[in-house]
């Protein structure tokens, strides 16, 4: 989807960007076997009212079940943490997987912000980034959409498609207008600081660059720049 999305109570202009270049918030983590996996670890009957975890009313419509079994769970931190972009740039050190919802015809989530700090809020964690990994491609309309610094980003996920988003940045998902949208949500936190995720990020792409052609050296030593500053920042 490009361009102007309308919805009921919200009207927005978005501007999705290519996951290839620029703005890399998605990236495709799961295979088929994966979201299976996913999918048949949802009981039945555990979806509840989503309004249950938004103190506001009028914010979302939609269902939620925090019924993720062990494996899942096991599964999804394992992909998070071994994902070479992820830990190029984020370097995550503590990942926790939350719930599962589903968006029918009619759900939506307006933009809203997540809390930091996870619960129970006496262990003093806190969040840095949230994910969204979506485990359906049989539904229309479903876009999350995110407020950031250079305007606002949205894409409709594909199976097995991951967003992944500064905790900081407002979001939400437009009205589903057919089908179903399931997806696997949780958040993860990292000591490196936004700004060194963004040198990070930056150093990935030139070494991206750099690989199409490793004999010259410069590859290497890019690739052990971003090492070090990786074990450095996310000490």
């Amino acid at each position: 989807f490009c361009g102007v999305l309308q919805k009921s109570h919200t009207f927005l202009a978005l501007f999705t960007c290519p996951v290839e270049r620029g703005y890399r918030m998605f990236i495709k983590l799961l295979n088929e076997d994966e979201i299976k996996s996913c999918l048949d670890g949802i009981g039945k009957d555990t979806f509840k009212d989503g309004n249950k975890s938004q103190p506001l009313e009028d914010v979302k419509n939609n269902q939620e079940s925090v019924g993720v079994p062990e494996e899942v769970r096991k599964l999804i931190i394992n992909k998070i943490y071994d994902a070479h972009y992820i830990d190029c740039v984020y370097c995550p050190t503590r990942v926790s997987v939350n719930y599962y919802n589903q968006y029918k015809k009619g759900n939506y989530y307006n933009l809203h912000v997540d809390n930091f700090k996870a619960y129970p809020k006496s262990n003093n964690v806190h969040f840095d980034y949230g994910f969204s990994i979506n485990l359906s491609d049989e539904y229309e309309g479903g876009e999350i959409y995110f407020s950031t610094e250079v305007g606002t980003i949205g894409r409709k996920l594909k199976a097995g498609e991951a967003a992944i988003f500064p905790i900081i940045y407002p979001h939400g998902v437009q009205e589903v207008t057919k089908g179903l949208r399931t997806n696997v949500l949780g958040w993860f936190s990292s000591n490196v600081s936004y700004e060194q995720s963004f040198m990070l990020k930056n150093l990935y792409e030139v070494n991206q660059h750099l690989s199409q052609d490793i004999t010259n050296g410069a590859f290497v030593k890019s690739v052990l720049v971003q090492n070090y500053l990786k074990k450095e920042w996310g000490k």
